[in-house]
């Protein structure tokens, strides 16, 4: 059988599907609820090894990969900045089925790494208590924001004591208390968790032993890294977390920019573990204070992020524990 390509667009409600052959001939083009029946419809006498699909890595794509590979598909994930880069290219903004059918068909297609499902419940897990953490601070300025406004005065906030004393005298600011304390067990419970993965893995507790890094910051970092063995050097990793400046170069002409495509969560947690590590190791402020010296703290803990991100690699590549230089 012809050897053919499948484009998806996902989409909430609906899937829009097309499926070229090697000539760039379309053979079928459907939009279809976004359901496995109605996926089996779609690609109803094709068998598995006839086709490739690519989609696209929104924020709906897990579900439709799921399904495409439990009935034994081929699918290939495509980078959505790049892909519409390419799209707005082809004069339009639309990244739709027609178009990743035919960058797969062309070998164009801009290819992203496909996590295991396990590296998937990490990344899930640490960006859960992430996010917690955060909804927790939102709640806590807004309790003192209202305190504030009623002219009440208040020293160690965050007890129990006090919190209960609070919720008693003024029944107003007791929603935001309860919403409090509902969001601080929750992550307690998610941080319990976390640490009994990070001390029962090789990975997590081989990143542990540099400084700067504790269970919750391993597990984020092993999660958002995935496969280190995808990263050919260090300067790919670094790339990849966006520490690095792009360049842009078009015959004599050479600027550096922004770069986008790079995951963010990676380039937070390790920038926040810079913060801590500068303070603990010998080696990393050395490193740090001749920079802040030079070019001022925030492109010095840039700097530190990097190095800390080189060191990783050697440690994840090599399997060996931090050594202080």
């Amino acid at each position: 059988m012809e050897k053919l390509y499948g484009g998806l667009d996902i989409h909430k409600e609906k899937l829009a599907g097309c499926i070229m052959d090697r000539d760039g001939n379309i053979t079928r083009e459907h939009t279809f609820p976004s359901s496995k029946k109605a996926i089996e419809r779609f690609l109803c006498d094709i068998p598995s090894s006839g086709i490739t699909i690519a989609i696209e890595a929104c924020g709906m794509w897990r579900g439709t990969y799921k399904i495409l590979t439990d009935m034994g598909y081929e699918v290939k994930l495509a980078n959505p900045k790049k892909t519409h880069d390419i799209a707005c290219k082809k004069k339009t903004d639309r990244v739709d089925a027609k178009i990743l059918a035919d960058l797969l068909r062309t070998k164009y297609l801009p290819e992203v790494w496909i996590p295991d499902e396990q590296t998937l419940k990490f990344r899930d897990l640490a960006r859960h208590k992430s996010s917690l953490t955060r909804l927790k601070t939102q709640v806590q300025c807004k309790i003192k924001s209202y305190l504030l406004r009623k002219g009440v005065k208040y020293g160690k906030l965050w007890n129990e004591k006090t919190l209960s004393t609070l919720a008693e005298e003024d029944q107003d600011i007791q929603n935001l208390i309860n919403v409090y304390n509902s969001l601080k067990e929750e992550e307690k419970e998610v941080m319990k968790r976390i640490k009994q993965i990070a001390r029962n893995r090789k990975e997590t507790t081989l990143l542990m032993s540099m400084p700067g890094i504790a269970e919750f910051s391993s597990l984020m970092i092993l999660a958002e890294i995935g496969d280190i063995q995808r990263f050919r050097s260090p300067k790919e990793l670094v790339s990849y977390a966006g520490l690095c400046r792009g360049i842009y170069q078009s015959a004599s002409t050479e600027r550096s920019v922004r770069n986008t495509a790079v995951n963010k969560w990676l380039k937070w947690i390790i920038y926040e573990c810079s913060g801590r590590a500068i303070m603990l190791d010998q080696r990393f402020q050395q490193y740090f204070y001749p920079i802040q010296k030079r070019k001022g703290a925030n492109t010095a803990r840039r700097a530190t992020a990097r190095k800390m991100l080189t060191i990783i690699w050697y440690m994840l590549t090599n399997k060996e524990t931090y050594r202080a230089s």
